[in-house]
């Protein structure tokens, strides 16, 4: 009887377009298990806690009523707003947090999932969607507060709120994916999670976050070639109804992004077996 011969050789050749297939084939068939780990996570999130989900939004209230008080006495004499000065704090504290959250989101949930990880077998992709699912969970209730807060100002959107939408989600997709390409680097390297709050920091100061663009001065400048500043400013122009200041930017925000998805799903279905083997070894 003659035996089978296998020969087996090493390659480092794959295929992209390969790869793209499976990363999404990947995110269709771990759906369910990232639903089931969201659950999980949400309930327990909130179990041995006394607040409960006010702990969604009581950082951002706070850090909103030090501003709106600063302000409020003349501590700090900041740029004339188009909206309620303590309206435009929040939505903007609002935003940034979702931004922070977004970056923040891959490697804060492969991180908490490490056990499972090394131990079950199973599309890695499921992580992300973990994540996702339970960042739109926490933007629900953050919804409510804009909502609340601009009923209170008497602001009434326009037609433009529906812009939003649109725009919203192109910013979670690229903010989420500039998280996935950090994660390879930040598992290895837990620097890159303590930097990263630190530069999201800085970046918050040169963003109108929580003050107006002034008409002049360096912090104009630095405002004028700081991307984030178009992104923030239209994305509370559409809740508040000012109208879109600049869509050239969104639409190179939303090529740059989708080219970025692409890269993404490559470099993250890639990566994460190698990481994984790490972290068992």
């Amino acid at each position: 009887m003659s035996l089978e011969k296998r020969v087996y050789t090493s390659t480092n050749q794959f295929s992209f377009l390969g790869v793209l297939k499976e990363s999404l084939l990947g995110y269709k068939n771990s759906f369910y298990l990232a639903k089931q780990l969201a659950k999980r996570d949400i309930k327990s999130q909130y179990r041995q806690s006394v607040f409960g989900i006010l702990w969604a939004i009581l950082p951002i209230v706070v850090n909103s009523l030090v501003w709106i008080f600063l302000q409020g006495t003349g501590t700090i004499m900041l740029t004339e707003t188009k909206i309620p000065y303590p309206l435009f704090v929040i939505l903007g504290t609002i935003l940034w947090s979702i931004l922070s959250e977004c970056i923040n989101l891959p490697i804060n949930t492969v991180n908490a999932n490490k056990n499972i990880i090394t131990k079950i077998n199973f599309d890695k992709e499921a992580l992300i969607s973990l994540g996702l699912i339970k960042f739109f969970y926490n933007f629900l209730i953050k919804l409510g507060i804009v909502v609340f807060f601009m009923i209170f100002f008497k602001v009434i959107p326009t037609y433009q709120v529906f812009y939003f939408i649109p725009f919203f989600t192109v910013s979670v997709v690229f903010f989420v994916n500039v998280g996935i390409l950090l994660t390879p680097i930040g598992l290895l390297y837990n620097d890159i999670s303590r930097m990263i709050p630190i530069f999201l920091q800085f970046l918050m100061y040169v963003t109108p976050v929580v003050y107006a663009k002034p008409p002049s001065g360096f912090m104009n400048t630095l405002m004028t070639y700081n991307p984030l500043a178009y992104w923030m400013s239209d994305l509370k122009n559409c809740l508040t109804g000012n109208g879109i200041e600049h869509p050239i930017f969104w639409i190179i925000f939303s090529t740059i992004t989708l080219l970025l998805s692409v890269l993404t799903l490559v470099v993250y279905r890639i990566s994460i077996p190698i990481i994984t083997e790490r972290m068992s070894a």
